[in-house]
C-alpha cells in the first residue's frame, strides 16, 4: 500500500473568494521553492513522492497546489468556468510567495504543464521566476489516446442531445477515459489511483471546452517563453503523451538559451516510477541555474 509522509496543508484565497488548498514540503520561507501544477483527472497527493524526494535531498521547499475544482478544493468539483479564472487563479498564488522565497522555480506536470506554460509566459515578464520544468508535458498526446477523448466527448453531446438534457453548468457529468494503467505500471500505483477519492473521472461540459481552449493557448504561450532556464522530462513508456511531438514543439518555439531535456525509464506518472532519479534531476537543475 502508498503511504505518504505527513505534510502540510494551506490555504489561498482567490480574488472571487475561492480557496485554493496546497501541500507544502519544506519550510514556508527560504531561497528555492518549486511550485508544481498537477494534470487533469489527479492533485496536489500525486506529487507526493516528488515532494518528498526533493525535501529529502536539498533545502528546496516544494509546493503542490491544487487547481480550481481539484483536489482537496471541495467548491464544484469537476468545474473549470473559464480558460481566463484558471490562468489568474494560478498567476496569484505565485504571486502571493514572491516575498516568502528568493527564487521561485515554476513546475508541471502532464496537462499542468501546459497550464504553467501559460502561467510562466505572464510570469517571466514580471521577473518573477527563476526557472520552468515540465513533467511529462501533455502538449501532444498518442493516437490512442486522442482517438478516445474525442469519442467520449462526442458521445457525451449526443447524450445530452437525444434526451433534451439540460445539466447544470457545475455538475460534473462527463467522464475521462483514463485508468491507472495508462499511468504507470505499478500494480501499487493502480491500487492507489484506483481507490483515490479525490481524483476526477468526471468533469463538466464547460471543463472539457476550457481545457481545449487552454491547451490552445499554451501552444501559444510556449513561443513566448525567452530567457527562462527548462528543464523537460520525459518517460520512455508513455501511453499518453507523443514525446517526439512535444520535443519538437518546445525545440521550435521555446526562445530560452537553456533547454534541458531528460528521458527516464518511467510511464507517464514519473513521480510514480522513479520519484528519486526525477527529485535528482530537478535539483541539480536547480543548483546550477541559481
Amino acid at each position: 500500500m502508498i503511504q505518504f509522509q505527513e505534510t502540510v496543508i494551506q490555504s489561498h484565497i482567490q480574488s472571487d473568494g475561492y480557496k485554493t488548498h496546497y501541500r507544502l514540503w519544506g519550510q514556508p520561507k527560504g531561497d528555492d521553492v518549486i511550485i508544481l501544477l498537477h494534470g487533469g483527472i489527479s492533485h496536489s497527493a500525486w506529487q507526493a513522492p516528488l515532494g518528498e524526494g526533493v525535501n529529502s535531498r536539498s533545502q528546496i521547499s516544494f509546493i503542490a497546489v491544487d487547481r480550481r475544482g481539484s483536489g482537496l478544493n471541495s467548491v464544484n468539483r469537476g468545474h473549470l468556468p473559464s480558460k481566463e479564472r484558471e490562468i489568474e487563479d494560478m498567476v496569484s498564488f505565485i504571486r502571493s510567495f514572491e516575498s516568502s522565497y528568493t527564487r521561485i522555480h515554476l513546475a508541471g506536470w502532464c496537462f499542468g504543464a501546459q497550464v504553467a506554460a501559460i502561467v510562466a509566459s505572464v510570469l517571466e515578464k514580471e521577473g518573477i521566476l527563476s526557472s520552468f520544468l515540465m513533467i511529462a508535458p501533455g502538449f501532444a498526446f498518442q493516437e490512442r489516446y486522442g482517438d478516445v477523448l474525442r469519442l467520449t466527448k462526442h458521445a457525451m453531446f449526443e447524450v445530452v442531445k437525444a434526451f433534451d438534457l439540460d445539466p447544470e453548468p457545475t455538475h460534473a457529468f462527463m467522464p475521462v477515459p483514463l485508468q491507472p494503467t495508462d499511468f504507470t505500471d505499478r500494480a501499487d500505483w493502480h491500487e492507489f489511483v484506483s481507490n483515490d477519492e479525490l481524483r476526477l473521472w468526471k468533469v463538466t461540459e464547460s471543463t472539457y471546452k476550457v481545457w481545449s481552449e487552454l491547451a490552445d493557448w499554451s501552444h501559444l504561450a510556449l513561443s513566448e517563453i525567452e530567457k527562462l532556464p527548462m528543464l523537460v522530462v520525459f518517460g520512455n513508456k508513455e501511453r499518453l503523451v507523443d514525446n517526439e511531438a512535444v520535443k519538437q514543439l518546445v525545440q521550435e518555439r521555446v526562445k530560452s538559451p537553456v533547454i534541458q531535456m531528460e528521458m527516464l525509464e518511467t510511464g507517464h506518472a514519473v513521480q510514480f516510477d522513479e520519484p528519486e532519479k526525477l527529485a535528482e534531476l530537478i535539483t541539480s537543475f536547480i543548483a546550477n541555474v541559481r
